[in-house]
């Protein structure tokens, strides 16, 4: 966090002090009759809580005196690679070897490769996620998803 997120936070707060005075001035209304003023109050009142959440998080880093590190760092580079791959391969495989397996295939190499988790882990979470989001989306949801080669 640098300190151009405390100015912007408390900038961006003042000014959605300004509207939910300006909005409260239009008339509330109640919760089953809505005024004219209480949709901006509403909205204006919450970005307004989270340009505060933004600079006191941003003030509270400064005062420990920590800079956090660039988002894509050198080592990083090939990590983004390989998840963008493994997404593209994703939707390249996903109809010839359907929902299940595609889930089942790319939840192993996001947890074995770029998470670095046992392989106990990762094959149990894998499985029990995939299972998980068939009930969900092929069960519950009735999507139509492609069985792929094997038929599963």
């Amino acid at each position: 966090m640098k300190t151009y997120d405390l100015v912007t936070g408390l900038v961006l707060f003042f000014i959605c002090v300004g509207i939910c005075i300006l909005a409260y001035g239009l008339g509330l209304g109640e919760i089953h009759d809505p005024g004219p003023g209480f949709l901006p109050f509403g909205i204006s009142a919450l970005l307004g809580l989270m340009a505060l959440g933004l600079s006191l998080k941003s003030l509270i880093k400064i005062s420990k005196a920590k800079q956090e590190n660039a988002v894509f760092g050198k080592s990083r580079w090939g990590i983004l690679i390989l998840v963008l791959g493994a997404l593209l391969f994703y939707g390249i495989f996903f109809k010839f070897l359907g929902f299940n397996i595609c889930t089942f295939l790319l939840l192993i190499l996001l947890l074995k490769i770029v998470g670095g988790q046992k392989w106990t882990v990762t094959i149990s979470f894998s499985f029990i996620t995939a299972l998980c989001a068939y009930f969900i989306f092929v069960v519950w949801l009735n999507c139509q998803f492609p069985k792929g080669y094997f038929g599963i």
